[in-house]
């Protein structure tokens, strides 16, 4: 496999944190408020659960921490998807940023919704960055909550519904409408970084488009901004190893390496410390690799 090497700096912001080929990959750490979320271990119930996990993934050298009240698994894969209201999801918000706040944290906080209310409250509370899976098609207002805030952005490619596209072709089509929504709503185009949508989204999905996605991450940078993949423990991992969510660290790691030699600069994961280990290693090789090229 030919490593990517850079041939046109991809630099933006994603928080406070500044991203892209400057620096060393990114490590976005999971926490889920959801008790059906897909990952049994990512999920944070307690007080106690909740402030131990901050404290763990600062210690093990996350850059980010990315929260989620609303389980988004697969319906068809996992456990029935639960339909809450707007009102439950920043209820459980709410218990996250006051450990946060009392603990005077200051990991860079991205909240997991589609919602523009959610993130309005969110981005009020100290968070600094909005992962929306729908990529600005669900809520039309998001965008102007961002704008508002001066914050930053994820968008992952979507058509119809998060996920629902297979091929790079379709994927960069779709982020760069998502890129067009945020830009014509003021968001500074260096604060928005794009996610392809890897994972068993919709049931049409097959694994060898995960893994083809994987491949040709490179052909995104083509658009200039910033790359985030969530690989962690997914379905396309699992099916390869016929292993369940708690099994899948190592299949995980293996595909976050090609991720990374790929051109990714985030990677968002429930595993900070390998993940870290993994990223500090490849980014090492790339170094050496892009060094050689230049010679």
């Amino acid at each position: 496999m030919k490593l990517w090497v850079n041939n046109m700096r991809i630099v933006g912001k994603l928080g406070s944190i500044e991203v892209g080929d400057n620096v060393g990959t990114r490590i976005m750490a999971v926490m889920n408020l959801s008790p059906t979320s897909f990952f049994k271990g990512s999920v944070k119930k307690s007080e106690e659960e909740i402030q131990s996990h901050i404290e763990r993934v600062i210690d093990t050298g996350a850059d980010f921490i990315d929260v989620g009240a609303i389980s988004s698994a697969p319906t068809f894969l996992y456990d029935k998807r639960e339909f809450i209201s707007t009102l439950t999801e920043i209820e459980r918000l709410s218990s996250f940023f006051n450990i946060y706040k009392d603990m005077g944290a200051e990991i860079p906080v991205s909240v997991d919704t589609q919602s523009a209310q959610t993130a309005e409250y969110a981005l009020s509370q100290g968070a600094m960055i909005i992962n929306d899976i729908s990529g600005f098609k669900s809520d039309p207002k998001l965008v102007d909550i961002i704008y508002e805030h001066s914050a930053s952005a994820i968008v992952m490619a979507c058509h119809q519904a998060p996920g629902d596209v297979f091929f790079i072709t379709e994927v960069i089509d779709e982020l760069k409408k998502s890129i067009h929504l945020g830009v014509n709503a003021g968001i500074e185009e260096s604060r928005i970084t794009i996610d392809p949508g890897l994972g068993g989204w919709v049931p049409q999905r097959q694994i060898e488009d995960d893994y083809r996605l994987i491949k040709e991450l490179s052909k995104l940078r083509e658009l200039r901004h910033c790359i985030l993949v969530g690989i962690s423990r997914k379905s396309f991992i699992g099916k390869i190893l016929n292993a369940t969510p708690e099994e899948r660290l190592w299949g995980s790691l293996a595909a976050t390496t090609i991720a990374i030699l790929n051109g990714t600069h985030i990677i968002r994961t429930h595993d900070v410390k390998p993940t870290k280990d993994v990223c500090v290693i490849t980014d090492y090789i790339r170094k050496l690799y892009s060094k050689n090229s230049d010679e």
